[in-house]
């Protein structure tokens, strides 16, 4: 797997760093969707973000067995 996410460099990023900021993403999304209103958050703006939380994770278990 790659340090890189939809170009943006995480390789500086510990395995706990990651796990914190895939949590932000859920914090932020939950807090988006909430201010967002019946209209909600666009479905891609969503994915996006779920898939970048989902690498997070993924990379920090990788990480966590090296």
């Amino acid at each position: 797997m790659s340090t890189h996410h939809a170009d943006r460099d995480y390789s500086n990023y510990s395995a706990d760093q990651l796990r914190q900021a895939a949590q932000r993403i859920s914090t932020d999304l939950a807090r988006g969707q909430a201010m967002a209103g019946d209209g909600g958050l666009r479905p891609e703006s969503v994915e996006r973000q779920q898939d970048l939380q989902q690498w997070m994770r993924n990379e920090a278990s990788r990480r966590d067995q090296h």
